[in-house]
């Protein structure tokens, strides 16, 4: 069955097809197995190609927050009024603005403003049901400004911190 979906404002096609205890997940160019297992009523575990992803889900309206290792997506069903023209633009504007999985308190801010920072590298940890979480950068480039500090709470809606790209 084929579904269509914006990830970060991008939109994505994949078909899965149910198997005896597993999926077949396919996006065009690759195809992947993945057991999929509840473990409890917003983290799923996945297991792809014999490694593991814990993924922790909050729902808002019709959008999904979906907290991956570090990273952090927006996830729902594109309009069929939703033009997608300059979209590309608005998500890395997005990708930017680094916000919390969902909602909890900052534990630990990583770094500094001007910092140079590189992909995937841990900026802050947050505490979210009862888990500490590492909240990773999703570029190559430097803080531009960051809004919280150690023990500030911290929504899905708001950026704790602002990045920048090298130019």
């Amino acid at each position: 069955m084929e579904y269509e979906f914006l990830v970060d404002n991008l939109l994505n096609k994949i078909d899965l097809e149910k198997r005896e205890d597993f999926f077949l997940v396919s996006d065009g160019e690759n195809q992947y197995q993945a057991n999929i297992e509840y473990i409890c009523p917003n983290v799923i575990s996945v297991l792809v190609n014999g490694r593991s992803y814990s993924v922790y889900l909050a729902r808002e309206k019709e959008k999904w927050y979906v907290f991956i290792e570090g990273h952090q997506f927006v996830v729902q069903e594109p309009s069929e009024e939703k033009s997608f023209a300059g979209e590309e633009e608005k998500a890395g504007e997005e990708m930017l603005k680094i916000k919390s999985p969902m909602p909890g308190k900052v534990i630990k801010i990583n770094v500094s403003e001007n910092q140079e920072i590189r992909k995937n590298q841990t900026l802050a940890v947050v505490e979210a049901m009862k888990m500490e979480n590492e909240v990773k950068s999703s570029i190559d480039g430097f803080v531009k400004k960051i809004f919280v500090s150690d023990g500030d709470p911290v929504d899905s809606e708001n950026p704790m911190i602002e990045l920048g790209t090298k130019e």
